[in-house]
């Protein structure tokens, strides 16, 4: 049986692959399942960053109609995702998210819960929630419109609007766009962060998602900074990061 997730890592990118492509990546039960999976047990010690991509030129069409039946069974898919981008969006890493081709509908939700989007020239956006009748995962709500406002998330849930790239980066639904493929640009920006203290790295993408849900307590983090400034692990950065600044080197 193919495997709906294909895994690889290399240099510390972790590479988590949506292998549908004769479906166009549709987000199946069991795809979201080996999805989940592999973001609990793929992470290596040496893991620094995580690119999620789709594969043969498409990020993903979305949920896979023939797991919905336009019944309240339907919230089996809708769980499956809260759970994968919930652990998307608390990773000790940082979390890139390649897009080429189609995201849409929950893809959509997946892309937004990572860190970074890269997007080529092919992708485009699209949300038909409406469309199929849908009110989309509040909490999912709530989170795409902190992200990227209340216009963004009214013209693709409600309107039903197609963005392609460059509507996409203007409105700040993706980080950057590039041309050709996506994830030559996203595994090179994944390999860039492998120096990075991973003790730094996951406290201040923390902090910024308390910021972002509005739950930041600042004596708390406080605490943490103080505590990050006197680890182990910075420590060993400085000197490290002296001796490569010593005169002759």
């Amino acid at each position: 049986m193919t495997e709906t997730i294909r895994v690889t890592q290399h240099y510390g990118v972790l590479s988590l692959c949506l292998n549908r492509p004769e479906q166009r990546n549709a987000l199946s039960l069991a795809l979201l399942r080996e999805l989940s999976g592999a973001l609990s047990t793929a992470i290596l010690p040496d893991t620094a960053a995580v690119v999620i991509s789709g594969a043969g030129g498409y990020f993903s069409a979305g949920g896979d109609f023939s797991d919905l039946s336009g019944t309240l069974a339907d919230l089996a898919i809708d769980d499956a995702i809260e759970e994968v981008t919930g652990k998307i969006r608390t990773l000790p890493v940082p979390v890139i998210a390649a897009i080429d081709g189609p995201c849409m509908g929950g893809a959509f939700d997946l892309a937004a819960s990572c860190d970074h989007r890269i997007a080529s020239t092919s992708a485009f956006f699209q949300v038909p929630a409406t469309r199929l009748g849908l009110l989309y995962n509040p909490s999912s709500v709530a989170r795409m419109q902190r992200r990227v406002g209340r216009d963004t998330v009214f013209r693709l849930l409600v309107l039903g609007e197609r963005f392609d790239a460059a509507m996409a980066l203007h409105a700040g639904v993706v980080s950057q766009v590039v041309e050709g493929p996506s994830y030559d640009a996203a595994e090179a920006l994944a390999r860039a962060t492998h120096g990075n203290v991973g003790g730094a790295v996951a406290a201040t993408k923390g902090l910024m998602d308390a910021i972002e849900r509005g739950d930041f307590e600042a004596a708390a983090w406080e605490e943490r900074r103080r505590e990050l400034l006197s680890s182990p692990e910075r420590r060993a950065a400085i000197e490290s990061e002296k001796k490569r600044r010593s005169p002759g080197r």
